[in-house]
């Protein structure tokens, strides 16, 4: 009897994350793909079948990765538009994909494309402004994989001492009667630097 539970058990297991796997890809709003597959032994996923963009591909992944027992996901998701295009046409989406994000990208990187492969130049401040534009340029059909160039150099605090805005306060008009005035100091200059950093966005 306990050979036979032992044996029933882990089809079930398979059978179990095999049905959350493909809902977690349904709920996953950037994957468009109907032609992923899914096979599961002893706990372990295995992704095959066709996406439009290397995004879907790394969100496939990410919901595997995201079911309760799964032991390991091995990613065979091929990358392939349904039409041709070249690449010219690739890097001009790039472009405007980067573009849509500037509200987090402060300067937009620089867009080659090679056979389908695309590699991003440039600097950013911080890590989340790279991986989002790793990611709009993942979104675009066509782009067979990302090479991402973008350099993470923080702000320089010594330029911006120097570079930054003083601020001087000025005299509130003065209501007070006449009468109940008091002569004081009137006006005060600030001599603390003012530092302005953009504000953190959430991911585009």
């Amino acid at each position: 009897m306990a050979n036979t539970l032992h044996s029933i058990f882990p089809k079930a297991q398979d059978e179990r994350i095999h049905d959350d796997v493909c809902r977690q890809l349904m709920w996953q709003t950037d994957i468009q793909s109907k032609e992923i597959v899914v096979a599961v032994r002893n706990s372990a996923v295995v992704l095959s079948g066709r996406v439009e963009t290397c995004l879907e591909s790394r969100e496939a992944e990410s919901a595997a990765n995201a079911v309760y027992g799964v032991s390991s996901v091995t990613n065979n998701i091929r990358v392939e538009p349904k039409l041709p295009r070249s690449d010219h046409e690739i890097a001009r989406d790039v472009t405007a994909s980067l573009e849509r994000i500037t509200c987090v990208l402060e300067n937009i990187p620089s867009v080659t494309i090679r056979e389908g492969i695309a590699t991003l130049r440039g600097q950013v401040r911080w890590n989340f402004q790279r991986n989002s534009a790793e990611r709009a340029a993942e979104a675009v059909i066509g782009v067979l994989r990302v090479r991402n160039l973008i350099a993470v150099v923080p702000l320089d605090y010594t330029y911006a001492a120097t570079a930054s805005c003083r601020q001087t306060s000025r005299k509130r008009p003065d209501t007070t009667p006449s009468s109940l005035r008091h002569e004081a100091p009137c006006t005060v200059v600030s001599d603390e630097t003012m530092y302005f950093v953009p504000s953190v966005v959430g991911r585009a």
